[in-house]
């Protein structure tokens, strides 16, 4: 990899390749006169359908940073990189692991957030940035995954009949959330990851570091495990003149929890259909029960809060209830029940390969370590799977039966407290712990 680097940057001091990253590589660069760069290089596939190129990206990094944006500074399109496309960028300092970063969040951050946000909103959209209907795109990425998951149909179901569609369309970054920050002592530092950018409903942007998968365990606060949401709504506010209301942002929050639900299968599908074979890839098909599970609490939550007569101010649901379900036909036993897959055959072997082609070879780095921990999770749900013989409500009939209804809106009487037993079932072998930690 030294050698293909050099060949585009001149001489190469060291390079390694850093962990995380779901679909593009990382490399710390030091060329030998003292530059420190950043290489990031495409994968193997993409998470969602409408992935910028990497040129593409580099085109949009450019034009942030001409907006004022505190972004990485650009620095060289290098087209392929042994057989991958790759840029450069300048390499900013500060944390970016999420889970470090909850641990003690600067006061200035969630400010500093909404600040960043009204100067991403204000970029002039180019040309080539992905448009259209958000909910729709996402209706074409479930059916991708190839299973049923009512669950994830009635989130999209639910944001369906409930999105604005009156505000102006902007540019949006589309992953903006911590994680994707560079952060220290003093605040933000730096906003990077500009591969799902896109132009659309700005409330989109704002609304994604609210998903809890993004609080990193700091459950209790909202915005991103950082703090709370209404300083950072009341600052993109005032910035923008928008009048962004939390009514608004809990419908893009449920959606924003199904688009992540959605990630992780297509993810872990990369895997599964040897497109890029990764232990990582293989346990995110067991994480989207979390989301599964946080949209169906947060759309009960949210029925709960409107009384009768209070109109919301997105437009009431239209969904209207079909007969209820029976749960002992549900249940009956000729219908085998189904967790989600991969099944515990495949995740021992997502692991086998794992071992056999990354921890031997290679010695002690911070990546493998990740990886590592990654490789164990995939064994204690295995092990959780086999020795519990426990099952989730609906077999894979039912699941199938029923997200063809709720595609054809003929939704249930009952569906929240059906599909949140079915999800639980399934969390009780893939993360009990998230569960038992679970709270508003």
């Amino acid at each position: 990899m030294i050698e293909a680097l050099a060949a585009k940057l001149g001489p190469v001091a060291s390079a390694r390749l850093l962990p995380g990253g779901a679909s593009k590589e990382a490399w710390a660069v030091d060329l030998a006169d003292g530059t420190k760069l950043l290489v990031r290089r495409a994968g193997v596939g993409v998470i969602h359908r409408d992935t910028l190129t990497l040129e593409q990206e580099f085109a949009v990094l450019r034009a942030a940073v001409a907006a004022g944006v505190a972004a990485p500074r650009p620095v060289q399109y290098l087209g392929e990189v042994d057989g991958r496309e790759a840029f450069a960028m300048e390499r900013v300092e500060g944390e970016t692991i999420g889970r470090r970063i909850v641990r003690d969040p600067p006061p200035a951050l969630p400010e500093q957030m909404a600040e960043q946000l009204a100067r991403i909103h204000a970029i002039e959209p180019l040309d080539f940035l992905p448009r259209g209907d958000v909910v729709g795109r996402f209706y074409d990425e479930l059916d991708s995954v190839g299973e049923p998951h009512p669950a994830i149909e009635y989130g999209l179901l639910w944001v369906r009949e409930r999105l604005e569609r009156e505000r102006e369309p902007t540019f949006c970054h589309g992953d903006f959330r911590v994680g994707n920050l560079a952060v220290d002592a003093g605040g933000l530092v730096s906003v990077l990851d500009w591969e799902f950018a896109h132009v659309g409903d700005p409330v989109e942007d704002v609304a994604w570091p609210l998903v809890r998968a993004w609080r990193f365990g700091a459950d209790e606060r909202r915005l991103g495990g950082v703090g709370d949401v209404e300083p950072y709504l009341e600052r993109y506010n005032a910035l923008t003149g928008r009048g962004i209301d939390l009514d608004e942002l809990a419908v893009w929050e449920v959606l924003g929890n199904a688009k992540w639900a959605i990630g992780c299968l297509t993810q872990c599908r990369r895997h599964l259909r040897g497109q890029d074979r990764s232990v990582e890839y293989a346990v995110l098909g067991r994480m989207a029960a979390e989301m599964e599970y946080e949209l169906l609490d947060l759309i009960a939550r949210e029925s709960a809060r409107l009384r009768p007569g209070v109109r919301p101010r997105y437009r009431a649901g239209m969904t209207t209830p079909g007969r209820v379900v029976s749960r002992r036909r549900l249940g009956r036993a000729d219908v085998a029940p189904t967790h989600d897959r991969p099944t515990p055959a495949e995740l021992v072997e997502a692991v086998r390969e794992f071992l056999g082609a990354e921890v031997l070879p290679v010695a002690d780095d911070d990546r493998l370590r990740f990886r590592t921990r990654v490789a164990m999770n995939a064994l204690t749900i295995s092990r959780r799977e086999l020795e519990s013989g426990e099952e989730p409500r609906l077999g894979s009939e039912e699941l199938e039966a029923l997200a063809r209804r709720i595609r054809s809106r003929d939704v249930p009487e009952g569906i929240v407290a059906l599909l949140k037993e079915h999800v639980e079932a399934k969390l009780r072998i893939s993360n009990p712990a998230y569960l038992e930690r679970y709270r508003y």
